[in-house]
């Protein structure tokens, strides 16, 4: 994401010149092949000359967990606007408020957009465009800060929305962490199926059609990402789960031999499954949007 970051802001026009910091050496080198950034350094070599008056903006753009690593590092009287675009917020804000003054410019960040892909060859100029950015305040955050943050993404072609920490990943655990999960559990589940496993060998072509491919586009998707954020959202990705399998449950029961099998009541369970989709994509609101 953060080389899409730079490629949006070039697209924009923005007058800013991009430093890009990556992890090997080797990725320095695909990055200035593709021309991802201005300038790009391995994170050592950013480390042993850190040059923090050079920047107006620094964005993670790494796992949660590195982020939480790299906020104490931020020296506390720099003048520049901070952010992060983690996935969950909850160690993100604490480990903000445990580093940082009753007054900083740190203001967390969630754009609302990604692929399942990962790699700087995948970098997309247009992926924040008509998106939505979550904006997380920690407690100390000035105004100037959140207002200048805001106009950053909206100048990407963003919405935002402010979501505290504690919601956001509550609210992250139901539409996006344990689907993912759900997602690979599913791609078990089908291919450990002895039949499906016999017959998809045989056959020239998937056995399976669009439904199950956009079921499963995010099943096993970057494990280095996805690592920290089950472990960091671990308790709201239970009990949202728990809620999920109450659900799975009481599937499961109408289907049961004990009872005649009522098709009005399918019915009525697609319609409201159809009406309550249409209600989380907002699609009630403006017909356009997926």
């Amino acid at each position: 994401m953060g080389a899409s970051l730079s490629l949006a802001l070039k697209k924009k026009g923005a007058d800013a010149k991009v430093t890009g910091v990556v992890g090997s050496r080797k990725s320095k080198e695909k990055g200035i092949s593709l021309g991802s950034a201005d300038r790009i350094l391995t994170s050592e070599e950013f480390g042993e000359n850190p040059n923090w008056n050079d920047f107006d903006l620094i964005v993670f753009g790494v796992p949660v967990n590195t982020i939480v690593e790299l906020i104490p590092s931020l020296p506390e009287d720099w003048p520049g606007l901070m952010t992060d675009m983690g996935s969950t917020k909850r160690d993100i804000v604490s480990a903000v408020e445990s580093s940082h003054s009753s007054s900083h410019r740190y203001v967390s960040s969630h754009p609302m957009c990604g692929s399942e892909e990962s790699g700087l060859e995948f970098a997309n100029a247009d992926l924040y465009e008509g998106r939505l950015c979550i904006l997380t305040r920690p407690k100390g955050a000035t105004e100037k800060a959140f207002s200048d943050l805001e106009s950053f993404w909206r100048f990407l072609g963003m919405e935002t929305v402010e979501i505290p920490a504690l919601e956001h990943d509550r609210i992250l655990s139901y539409v996006s962490h344990s689907p993912h999960i759900v997602a690979s559990i599913m791609t078990d589940w089908v291919w450990e199926n002895e039949c499906v496993q016999k017959f998809t060998d045989r056959s020239p072509l998937p056995l399976t059609g669009g439904g199950f491919r956009d079921m499963t586009r995010i099943a096993g998707s970057n494990p280095k990402m996805w690592a920290p954020i089950f472990s960091s959202n671990r308790d709201e990705i239970l009990s949202s789960l728990l809620d999920f399998r109450g659900h799975l449950d009481r599937i499961i029961s109408e289907l049961g031999p004990e009872k005649p099998l009522d098709l009005d009541h399918w019915k009525s369970f697609m319609e409201k499954s159809r009406d309550h989709r249409d209600g989380i994509l907002k699609k009630k609101n403006d017909p356009k949007k997926l």
